[in-house]
């Protein structure tokens, strides 16, 4: 027995420093894993973000004039939704309470879970579209555009006509027309809708702007769930995931032309799968601070993109390629000016591309007026 200790103590002695230095990377790994999932979680809520990012006093103190209530309470105000993997797009909202949203288990920002099949008198309308149609910045839930469009429906159109309107939102921050078109062809298309709606445009540029090439890019939560592999990995002692040169960025800015080919090539794809199940489309291009001809305020005008005049050569090509689009179940609306009577009196955007409820309500009702033209047997569908 002492002769086995004999020889098994050095044998401890020398994996020891091992050992310890394998506990101690894996523990110093464990710890930016940590930092790294704590400041995503930052980006959960408008106060989070507000105390996070880089800002003016002006931005940071006065962001309530955007609000009908000044006493708006940031830290409960949903921003950057909790994502999951999600089959096809990557990633989308994890379903769950998360501050003042309520994702339900189809991955909507609808407290109601969606009845498949769907009940009769229901006349049910999917919004997609990124942060903004998400709701980023709403102080609540009925205040999201989705969830104002509905109320609006059921209160004018729905009382004429006997039918029962459902808004059902599916939609994320940071996703592009691309991820749109992918879920309406793979998942919403199978869902019995009767319209399909996006508010959607600005992610297009935004990532362009980036270099990025939305056809085939990863989004924000794309590399935070690659960075999260490789973390693991490492702790295993495995090669971290292979670095893609097809989705790297390009050192420049997409052509503006560029940007609207691909919005183009999503819209008649996404179009032609609703065409196969009967269903309509209309694509309605968002608000955004860099194309507005708002009078800003203050606050507003610090918002202001150092690439405005390429948002304006941008949105210039998209709206017109998707209007003069001939496509049977498609219809196009340009919103992008909706706020263009507005004076420097008052603020109405949140930053570049959110808003508080003031904003989502006008936009709601812009949206419903448009409906509104063709809504009313509860059959017809614009």
């Amino acid at each position: 027995m002492k002769k086995f200790l004999y020889i098994l103590l050095p044998t401890l002695l020398l994996c020891l420093p091992a050992a310890l230095g394998y506990w101690a990377g894996t523990h110093a790994m464990a710890a930016q894993v940590d930092k790294t999932i704590q400041w995503v979680e930052k980006g959960e809520t408008l106060a989070g973000v507000l105390s996070v990012t880089k800002l003016t006093d002006e931005q940071r103190n006065n962001y309530k004039n955007a609000y009908s209530n000044p006493a708006v309470d940031a830290g409960v105000i949903s921003w950057a939704v909790p994502n999951q993997p999600t089959p096809f797009v990557g990633t989308a909202p994890s379903p769950g309470q998360h501050q003042n949203a309520y994702i339900n288990s189809w991955q909507m920002r609808n407290r109601q879970e969606l009845q498949n099949p769907k009940p009769a008198g229901v006349y049910r309308i999917f919004l997609t579209g990124g942060s903004t149609a998400y709701g980023s910045g709403a102080p609540s839930q009925e205040q999201t555009i989705g969830g104002i469009l509905e109320g609006l429906l059921n209160r004018a159109t729905g009382k004429k006509d006997g039918v029962r309107y459902e808004v059902f939102t599916f939609a994320n921050p940071a996703w592009s027309s691309t991820h749109e078109r992918i879920a309406i062809e793979n998942y919403l298309s199978e869902l019995q809708p009767d319209l399909i709606i996006s508010l959607s445009g600005n992610n297009d540029v935004f990532w362009a702007d980036a270099g990025r090439n939305v056809l085939w890019f990863n989004a924000f939560a794309d590399e935070y769930y690659q960075t999260l592999a490789n973390a693991a990995l490492k702790i295993g002692g495995r090669k971290a995931l292979s670095d893609l040169p097809q989705v790297r960025p390009a050192p420049q800015q997409v052509p503006a032309s560029t940007v609207a080919y691909r919005l183009e090539k999503n819209v008649r794809i996404g179009a032609h799968a609703l065409q196969n199940v009967g269903v309509n489309w209309v694509f309605f291009l968002q608000p955004t601070l860099s194309v507005t001809k708002k009078g800003l305020t203050r606050r507003e005008g610090d918002f202001l993109s150092a690439s405005k005049d390429y948002y304006l050569d941008c949105y210039k090509a998209m709206s017109s390629s998707l209007s003069s689009l001939a496509l049977k179940n498609f219809r196009f609306v340009d919103l992008s000016g909706m706020f263009d009577h507005l004076s420097s009196a008052e603020d109405m955007f949140l930053d570049q591309f959110h808003f508080g409820d003031k904003g989502n309500a006008a936009i709601a009702n812009a949206i419903h007026a448009e409906l509104s033209k063709q809504l009313g047997s509860g059959t017809q569908r614009p």
